[in-house]
């Protein structure tokens, strides 16, 4: 069991939906073989296992941390090939918030303007999202989405 709270902004929540139902679709209609092989079913259990147990075990790891405009956030990508998953965390309170997964059109490519890292720093520019979990934008999502 996690000693961190976890919750997750509106946009990762999103993403995630959409990623259940197309689980939930390829579920239907592949034989069930080909279903555990697909590539979306296990980014799906790839996701599901790093929020849920192995970035809950130590969120600061120095393989999580970012730099520049993104210092203050952490970033998951083992495992997950071109997709990355970015979060915060407190310890006071001691909570984990999902920020944000890229999508299959924001694959990662270094210097592409499609990249995931320069879809989050204009996320963290324009104040969609915060590292902070006192700011009301944040407290917002903590009491709506939890993960």
């Amino acid at each position: 069991m996690s000693k961190y709270y976890l919750k997750c902004h509106e946009l990762f929540a999103g993403r995630i939906a959409k990623l259940k139902e197309q689980v939930k679709k390829l579920n239907a209609t592949l034989p069930a073989d080909e279903f555990v092989q697909h590539e979306m079913v296990q980014l799906a259990a790839r996701i599901r296992r790093a929020t849920v147990e192995i970035i809950p075990e130590d969120p600061n790891r120095p393989e999580y941390v970012l730099s520049g405009d993104l210092k203050k956030y952490r970033r998951y990508k083992q495992g997950l090939q071109r997709y990355r998953l970015m979060f915060c965390f407190s310890n006071k309170p001691a909570i984990i918030i999902y920020l944000y997964v890229n999508d299959k059109d924001h694959l990662r490519k270094q210097g592409d303007r499609n990249d995931p890292y320069e879809e989050f720093k204009q996320m963290v520019r324009s104040g969609k999202t915060s590292h902070d979990p006192q700011d009301p934008v944040i407290q917002k999502w903590i009491q709506q989405y939890q993960y």
